[in-house]
C-alpha cells in the first residue's frame, strides 16, 4: 500500500467530526492532505488543515516525494495534493496519473522557474551563457532531487541546449543552497535551479536567466483531488476550488519559519488575522 509509505501529521489540537453550527451529518469528514518536500507547499497544507479543522473535519498531513504522491491520489490514499505543477514541470506524473483524479482549483498561476546566477555575474544572463563558458562553471549545473520536475526539466535543458560538457549535481534543495551560499561567499560562478515562490531571493542577490529556447516553461500549481471529493465533501471541495495564494504571502510565510512558530501555529495566526478570505474560500 502507498499509504505505508506515507508520514502522517495530524493537527496539534482534536477536531471533532462536527463544528457547532456546521452541518457535516452527510459529508466525509476525515481528509488526507499530500504534501510533497517543499517549504512553499506548507502554506496550502497546513492552512487547509486549520481551516477545515475549524469546520468539523479531522485532517492529516500525509508527507512524501511528489511521485508516492500522485500514485497515493490514484489509489485515493490521499484525498487531495496541493502542489500539481501544470502543464509542464509535471507532465511525466500527469501524463501516468492525470485520469484518476481531477483539478479543483488553482493556487497560482504562470509561476516562475529556471535556472538562476549570482547578479554579480554580469555578463551571464541567458542559458546559452552558461552553456558558452563551461569552465567558469566548472562543467556543473546544481538541480535539486532527482526525479522532481525541475530535475527532469534540467535534464532536458542540458539535452537542448548541447551541454553535453555538463554534469547535473542533484541533491536536496537544502544541499543545493548550502553549496549556492558557499559559493556566493567566495563570488564563485554557480548555475542552480532557481524558482519562486522561494525566500533564495531575499536571502541571495541572484537573477533568473533568460531562456531562448524555452525548456522552463510556465506552470499554474494547481490542488488536485480524488473524483469523489465533491459529491463526498463538498465543504472541502468549495475550499480546494477557491483558495488562491501570493508569492510575496508564501515568501513571508518561509521567513517566518526561522522566528520558530511551527507550522500549525503560521496557518492558525494567518487564519485568525483574514477572517474575511476564508469566508470567501468557503463561500460563506
Amino acid at each position: 500500500m502507498v499509504s505505508l509509505l506515507l508520514v502522517a501529521c495530524g493537527g496539534d489540537n482534536d477536531a471533532s467530526n462536527e463544528a457547532p453550527g456546521n452541518d457535516l451529518e452527510d459529508e466525509k469528514t476525515e481528509l488526507k492532505i499530500g504534501l510533497d518536500p517543499y517549504d512553499y507547499s506548507t502554506v496550502p497544507a497546513y492552512l487547509s488543515q486549520v481551516i477545515l479543522e475549524q469546520e468539523g473535519f479531522k485532517v492529516e498531513i500525509e508527507e512524501a516525494e511528489v511521485g508516492i504522491l500522485y500514485e497515493a491520489l490514484s489509489g485515493q490514499d490521499i484525498d487531495a495534493f496541493i502542489d500539481v505543477w501544470s502543464p509542464n514541470l509535471h507532465k511525466d506524473y500527469i501524463e501516468k496519473y492525470g485520469g484518476s483524479f481531477e483539478i479543483a482549483g488553482t493556487l497560482y498561476s504562470d509561476m516562475p522557474m529556471g535556472i538562476g546566477v549570482p547578479t554579480y555575474l554580469e555578463d551571464i544572463n541567458s542559458i546559452e551563457d552558461v552553456a558558452n563558458n563551461p569552465e567558469l562553471f566548472n562543467h556543473e549545473i546544481y538541480a535539486i532531487e532527482p526525479g522532481s520536475g525541475m530535475a527532469l526539466t534540467t535534464e532536458e535543458m542540458v539535452e537542448t541546449y548541447g551541454m553535453d560538457d555538463f554534469i547535473i549535481q542533484n541533491s536536496s534543495v537544502a544541499i543545493m543552497l548550502a553549496q549556492v551560499d558557499s559559493m556566493i561567499k567566495n563570488k564563485e560562478a554557480i548555475a542552480f535551479n532557481a524558482w519562486r515562490p522561494h525566500p533564495m531571493f531575499v536571502h541571495f542577490d541572484i537573477k533568473f536567466l533568460e531562456d531562448p529556447l524555452n525548456t522552463w516553461k510556465m506552470d499554474d500549481v494547481q490542488i488536485a483531488v480524488t473524483p469523489s471529493l465533491k459529491e463526498e465533501s463538498p465543504t472541502a471541495y468549495k475550499l480546494f476550488s477557491n483558495m488562491e495564494l501570493t508569492l510575496e504571502m508564501v515568501e513571508t510565510w518561509i521567513m517566518d519559519l526561522d522566528s520558530g512558530k511551527s507550522l500549525r501555529e503560521l496557518a492558525e495566526d494567518w487564519v485568525e488575522a483574514n477572517p474575511e478570505t476564508v469566508d470567501e474560500w468557503l463561500e460563506k
